[in-house]
């Protein structure tokens, strides 16, 4: 399993209820990750060759998976096809879910509804480039997940501060300017066998207000206007064609714009973070985890939904720096009925930072409710239960709620 990411960590858990032995390879030694995998390997995910050389004689290795972030996806893709696994990553499909600008080329020749961007390594390049464009518009590295370096840019004037803070962020050294889209934010999971979607879903995403649009929330299920909701699995199975991408799993994140028109904004060729597969289950009872470990391995995967049960996630987080001294509530909380988990991801002592990306967060509870009236009166009461409790600069101590998504 490639990466031990926050969003990673019940993957792990799943994978070890249905059997697996697992191998977490990260950088980090402190990542989420490593203290539920069976074994880790402390190595970068970008560094293929060097993970051959560490595991490529051992015999026991049945797939590999890169379940929270897009970063290993190339070398999942490159492992797989080295050690001659199921189901590897068409090249098309990797490049689409690891360069913003490819992705879009992929939605215009699958004949989706798309919207104007340019693309470039330089603010002076991207000013010229960028002047038919409307604004505001949105900086974004042309590879980042987790809304890492994504910058909002009120006008042109400011376009060249805004690259320049964005192009910190890009592996590549790249970035993408692109007119804001101004609707719903959804995210669409997909699970495609033998070429054919055979289960989709979709949660309302809440994001923070800008500059930064971070997740704070998804709810599912989702009421979509008919006529989108039936377009949904074409524009879905068009895309999979134009890469490719015949089996696994898919994340987008999309936009219903004002205009009536759903937006892919961006891909992965893997499952979707910050829990939502675990809002997935609870919602339908399809359980996106062992679906993907399953086809990792070669298995068919046996999908039957149910009729939705209203879910969703909750990112814990915090608006402000400071060291953690308790976490008040977690009994509490975890005793609440309609709450199905409560992930923690921070510890007494640690720097907590403000949530300005993904990988800030303190942790997510999945909640769910016979309505969507109860469920968020549980989640207000989660909100009002649990409570960090960080050290100021000073010498007091702080009661810090979690903030309202």
């Amino acid at each position: 399993m490639l990466g031990g990411a926050d969003g990673s960590v019940n993957v792990y858990r799943r994978a070890r209820e249905l059997g697996y032995h697992t191998i977490c390879v990260d950088i980090r030694p402190n990542a989420p990750g490593v203290a539920v995998a069976d074994e880790y390997l402390q190595l970068s995910v970008r560094a293929p060759e060097r993970i051959d050389s560490a595991l490529g004689s051992r015999t026991d290795i049945a797939g590999v998976i890169c379940p929270a972030s897009d970063v290993g996806l190339p070398t999942q893709a490159w492992l797989a096809k080295k050690w001659g696994l199921p189901s590897p990553l068409p090249p098309a499909a990797v490049e689409a879910s690891v360069d913003k600008p490819v992705f879009r080329s992929v939605c215009e020749r699958a004949g989706v509804p798309t919207y104007r961007s340019v693309s470039g390594s330089s603010g002076e390049e991207l000013v010229e480039a960028a002047r038919h464009l409307r604004f505001p518009a949105l900086v974004k590295p042309v590879d980042s997940s987790g809304s890492r370096g994504v910058v909002s840019c009120a006008d042109p004037g400011k376009l060249r501060s805004a690259v320049a803070e964005s192009l910190t962020f890009s592996h590549r050294g790249r970035v993408v300017v692109e007119e804001h889209l101004d609707g719903r934010h959804l995210t669409i999971e997909a699970l495609v066998v033998d070429g054919e979607i055979v289960f989709h879903a979709v949660t309302e995403r809440t994001i923070t207000p800008p500059p930064l649009f971070v997740t704070t929330a998804h709810l599912m299920p989702v009421e979509l206007p008919a006529e989108v909701a039936a377009a949904l699995p074409d524009m879905l199975a068009a895309v999979c064609a134009e890469l490719g991408y015949r089996t696994g799993p898919l994340t987008f994140d999309a936009v219903l714009g004002r205009d009536g028109k759903l937006y892919l904004i961006e891909m992965g060729a893997r499952m979707g973070g910050n829990g939502i597969a675990e809002v997935v289950e609870s919602c339908y009872g399809v359980d996106l985890m062992a679906a993907t470990m399953s086809l990792a391995v070669g298995e068919q995967p046996t999908i039957v939904s149910k009729p939705p049960t209203p879910t969703l996630v909750h990112i814990l987080a915090s608006d402000r720096t400071g060291r953690l001294c308790g976490i008040d509530g977690v009994d509490e909380v975890r005793a609440m009925p309609e709450v199905l988990a409560l992930h923690l991801f921070v510890h007494e002592g640690d720097l907590v930072r403000p949530y300005e990306q993904a990988g800030h967060k303190l942790g997510y509870v999945v909640v769910s409710a016979e309505s969507v009236d109860r469920l968020w009166a549980a989640e207000s009461a989660v909100r009002g239960t649990l409570k960090f409790r960080l050290a100021n600069q000073g010498d007091g101590e702080q009661d810090l709620a979690v903030p309202l998504p």
